[in-house]
């Protein structure tokens, strides 16, 4: 429905998701980390999606340590 939206009436729409598949219906997909943009995906699939999350949440884990994921 909001892919329909957006290319029928040239809206825009900004979406905050952790599901890749829902993401990889975006022309393009933005990652943050602590507020600031730290990678992004133009024309995404679910899976490179998937595979970036996974990537970041290693790194943030590796910064403050699991105890921030209980």
């Amino acid at each position: 429905m909001l892919r329909d939206v957006t290319d029928r009436d040239g809206r825009t729409v900004i979406m905050v998701t952790h599901d890749p598949v829902a993401a990889a219906v975006a022309d393009r997909v933005v990652f943050l980390a602590d507020g600031r943009i730290v990678d992004e995906l133009a024309a995404p699939r679910a899976q490179p999606v998937s595979d970036r999350m996974t990537v970041a949440v290693a790194r943030v884990r590796s910064a403050v340590g699991d105890v921030a994921f209980r």
